[in-house]
């Protein structure tokens, strides 16, 4: 075959499989279907791809309550294969089948999302308990969930009374324990974050930054950088947007999970707004969302600790404060502690 109808016919197969590729993209109607299998940020990325994409059919699939609804991988893999695209961030539940995110990818066109951590505003912002599966976990719950407080931990732990706690909450605390330390690491962990997925974070960390904090506490951002990442994750999948004013469209939903506070001195590190309340969900159990000063925080962090043995009470960092006699002496003594 002369060389111009090899070249020819190697142009028309690629443009044959690129077309094929854009019509896997487009549902009946010519718009995408969207499948989300994600943590709480793929919620909200999962509500912008659905608002920047008019016609779309997009269908959010909660990590956490996966295998429940899907019990094997190959249950859920079938499912992504009824959309033109699965965006997923790369934790997943246990499945029945033993099936993983390489295992997603393998039955369907997967993209990954790039999961979002950055602790350089909240790092008095602590888990604990033992982590685990959700639902079967150890983790303790206190009066912001999951997020809780190292310093209120530690007064208790060390039977300070609550207005000694309080105390603690200084920038000459902040500044003993490393608090004003944490920018290079959170920047180093969110990169790496975003590598692990083949996805570039750089220009997006700097646009974020401009904005101020852009997160409501380590693992929940604000919904501006779920709407950056819901317009990067569909072009990185090949799929038109249209433009539209998110920050003026979508609901933040994630603030629903509570929103742990920059600490006045710590927001005054960085030149970003700060704030000395506390913001707890609404639950069906505890009522409306509402604020909390921070003696009413530390109260409600101490009776939610006293509802368990002090041997399930761990965190890794308090642990510790308490074993090393420096550190302790300093923080007792800060507190007027006895």
């Amino acid at each position: 075959m002369p060389l111009p109808d090899v070249l020819h016919g190697a142009r028309w197969a690629v443009q044959s499989r690129l077309a094929a590729a854009r019509r896997r993209r487009a549902g009946p109607t010519g718009s995408p279907r969207i499948m989300v299998v994600g943590i709480c940020q793929g919620g909200a990325i999962a509500e912008a791809m659905r608002l920047l994409v008019p016609g779309s059919e997009v269908t959010f699939v909660s990590a956490f309550a996966a295998a429940r609804r899907y019990p094997r991988l190959a249950d859920l893999a079938a499912e992504g294969r009824r959309h033109d695209v699965v965006f997923s961030n790369t934790w997943l539940p246990r499945f029945r089948d033993g099936g993983d995110l390489a295992g997603l990818r393998a039955e369907t066109n997967l993209v990954t999302i790039p999961t979002i951590v950055f602790s350089a505003f909240h790092p008095d912002l602590v888990m604990v308990g033992e982590p685990g599966e959700p639902g079967r976990d150890g983790l303790i719950v206190g009066p912001l969930g999951h997020a809780h407080s190292a310093l209120a931990l530690f007064g208790y732990l060390e039977g300070l009374a609550p207005a000694r706690t309080e105390a603690l909450f200084d920038a000459a605390v902040y500044r003993h324990l490393g608090y004003f330390d944490f920018w290079n690491d959170s920047v180093a962990t969110l990169l790496a974050l975003g590598r692990e997925v083949g996805y570039d974070l750089d220009a997006d960390l700097v646009r974020w930054s401009r904005r101020g904090c852009f997160m409501h506490a380590n693992n929940h951002p604000k919904v501006h950088v779920a709407a950056d990442l819901a317009r990067g994750l569909l072009e990185r999948a090949g799929i038109a947007y249209g433009a539209c004013d998110l920050d003026s469209y979508l609901a933040d939903d994630l603030i629903r999970a509570g929103t742990f506070p920059v600490y006045p001195a710590i927001a005054e590190h960085y030149g970003v707004q700060g704030s000395a309340l506390f913001l707890k969900s609404e639950t069906r159990r505890t009522g409306p969302a509402r604020t909390m000063a921070l003696p009413e925080f530390i109260a409600r962090s101490y009776a939610a600790y006293a509802r368990h043995l002090r041997d399930v009470l761990v965190c890794p960092r308090v642990s510790a404060w308490r074993t090393d006699p420096a550190t302790r002496a300093f923080l007792r003594a800060h507190a007027g502690a006895p």
